[in-house]
């Protein structure tokens, strides 16, 4: 695992608070080797601390994580029901506001990204000052959820775009996310070098 995977799990810890490990194989879908070693690697890095009733991000953590979050371009992830956008009820879903978002961008093609890298559905939309809209269908969240409209619109600025992926496990719905992110801030035709976290 490299460090988007340790931010993944830093991430899971913010969302879902204290967190023990068994529940964090069972949310991710990894196995459970791995996490208790990415947690003894958090904790040696100060990045969270660990007790019998599980891990939860420090002060510390919360920092890292919010500026990794802004190197990979994604702002405000949360956990949400899509099912009355999608008709289907999905195990996990995430979404995140967009901080760069070149013009020229292809929305296919990032939708493509998204299910390449462990999305089994996913939906941008963008968030302007009436509606929230679903480029390319001539649809609004309004049309499937008033309310799932107004919370979008409550967490992200007229202008942004918000991603959603879904996925069986949350690993799959977070990774797809990241990707799309890293994706839209590089633009068409450029290649994604590693990014130096120096986790």
């Amino acid at each position: 695992m490299g460090a988007e995977d340790l931010m993944i799990i830093m991430l899971t810890l913010r969302l879902r608070g204290r967190t023990g490990r068994y529940h964090l194989v069972n949310l991710l879908g990894i196995g459970e080797g791995v996490v208790k070693d990415r947690l003894r690697e958090l904790k040696k890095l100060g990045l969270i601390q660990v007790s019998r009733s599980g891990s939860v991000l420090t002060n510390d953590g919360v920092r890292k994580l919010n500026e990794l979050l802004s190197n990979y371009g994604i702002a405000n992830v949360q956990e949400i029901d899509l099912a009355p956008v999608f008709n289907k009820k999905y195990n996990y879903c995430v979404m995140g506001g967009l901080l760069k978002w070149p013009g020229e961008i292809n929305i296919v093609e990032l939708r493509d990204v998204g299910v390449r890298n462990g999305g089994d559905a996913v939906l941008i939309m963008h968030v302007d000052c009436m509606s929230v809209n679903i480029p390319l269908t001539g649809l609004t969240v309004e049309n499937f959820s008033p309310e799932l409209a107004s919370r979008i619109k409550a967490t992200y600025p007229c202008g942004t775009y918000v991603i959603a992926v879904c996925a069986g496990t949350l690993y799959n719905s977070l990774r797809g996310l990241i990707e799309i992110a890293k994706a839209a801030s590089i633009g068409p035709g450029k290649s994604w070098f590693k990014l130096n976290v120096h986790m």
